[in-house]
């Protein structure tokens, strides 16, 4: 069991990890916003959303999975990574094409075209990628270089090669070589720390895991759809400009969330662990104490002070955004709250479960997306977005309780 001690030291660093990658992302953000303007920032955050559902189908929610089993037995990492890298390299091939299949057939600009195919080249970086793995085994402090190092290299890039919105796609080239360069050298250290990687795709035990995995990979494209949807409907039926508009609001949000990311890194895998009431009461004191104090607290900084944020970040170009910033940073508070009570689903074996509240989340999503969007724009979309995180929350509280109930009995 995690101690304060030990629970406050891992979060310190991972935090502070993060804060300082996010902080060299910040200036990457605010040079890239003023130099490729907000169009450019738009067509960036099309491909970036357009993409992400593509993504999905590499991770299908192998990474929990395997975070839990390792977690519970660290013998099992060889065979996990083997696997696991294996039938994702071998399906992000698949994906691609499928992808580039797709979009020579939709009709979209040439620019958004060559943008999503080259961000699409983040599919094969994603499928090498190993963070469950340290993850698991909390070896924290390479997940804490890695997201720095990625960070730092793409803004020494981005300042010596990026001038204005011609330079649009070379900014995502920059995104994917700085993705391969960390994922590689991910792969290297686990090389020296467990053992090396072997191809092999056992297939029984691929369909076993996929099989336990499935309802994440369905929760995780339902919470892409309310994350991405709405960027991708405003590519589709608004301008770039507004698209541009909207990208940086979120990546304010993102901002917003990150303690929570952090959070859920450093205790999720102790939850599933847990072998007695004491214990599992400890846990979730620790796990709310800590999600609800940090959301809590960055949704009134952004609420109180969003055309602030706006114009320092981003310029004056993108004030216009301050509403949604606004409407949204309630958002950072709710997601707080539905972690708390939904992340734990996924440890205790009710992963069906979870996935269905997220269902209903992005169905809330969709249908308020199309009736906002077109009248409101980007508030629009914000609202939406909050408005499906309130669905989910009476998914996931209702299931958190009745699970808990059920849980202690189990426990002596």
């Amino acid at each position: 069991m995690q101690t304060w001690k030990d629970i406050l030291r891992n979060f310190v660093s991972l935090a502070s990890a993060e804060l300082l990658s996010k902080l060299i992302a910040f200036f990457t953000t605010v040079y890239l916003a003023r130099a490729i303007t907000p169009e450019g920032f738009g067509i960036i955050g099309f491909a970036t959303a357009f993409v992400s559902y593509f993504i999905l189908f590499i991770d299908l929610g192998l990474d929990t999975i395997s975070i839990k089993k390792i977690a519970n037995d660290q013998a099992v990492i060889g065979n996990y990574v083997n696997n696991v890298l294996s039938f994702r390299i071998l399906i992000s091939v698949i994906i691609y094409l499928l992808l580039a299949l797709i979009i020579l057939l939709i009709d979209l600009e040439t620019i958004q075209k060559s943008a999503i195919l080259l961000l699409g080249l983040n599919l094969f970086v994603q499928s090498i990628t190993l963070d469950f793995v340290f993850q698991a085994t909390e070896k924290i402090k390479y997940l804490s270089i890695k997201v720095i190092s990625k960070n730092l290299l793409a803004l020494v890039l981005v300042l010596i090669f990026i001038r204005n919105i011609s330079d649009v796609l070379l900014v995502i080239v920059i995104f994917v070589l700085t993705n391969l360069i960390v994922s590689v050298w991910m792969l290297i250290k686990y090389s020296n720390l467990f053992e090396s990687f072997n191809w092999g795709i056992d297939n029984r035990f691929i369909k076993k895991l996929i099989a336990e995995s499935f309802p994440l990979a369905i929760s995780a494209f339902m919470i892409s759809i309310y994350y991405n949807l709405d960027m991708v409907m405003l590519g589709v039926i608004k301008t770039e400009v507004e698209v541009g508009i909207y990208n940086a609001v979120y990546r304010i949000f993102m901002i917003g969330i990150l303690p929570i990311g952090v959070i859920v890194k450093i205790l999720l895998p102790s939850l599933s662990r847990i072998s007695n009431r004491k214990e599992l009461a400890n846990s979730l004191i620790k796990y709310g104490t800590l999600l609800f104090v940090s959301s809590i607290s960055a949704a009134i900084v952004f609420y109180l002070y969003a055309g602030n944020i706006l114009n320092i970040i981003f310029g004056k170009q993108y004030l216009s955004g301050t509403y949604a910033l606004m409407i949204i940073s309630f958002n950072i508070a709710i997601i707080g709250v539905n972690v708390f009570f939904g992340n734990p689903l996924t440890v205790w074996g009710k992963q069906r479960q979870y996935a269905i509240a997220i269902t209903f989340g992005a169905i809330a999503n969709i249908i308020l997306n199309i009736l906002l969007i077109p009248k409101f724009s980007y508030n629009g979309a914000a609202f939406a977005t909050l408005l499906s995180e309130v669905v989910v929350f009476v998914g996931v509280f209702y299931l958190f309780n009745k699970n808990l109930r059920n849980i202690i009995l189990e426990k002596k």
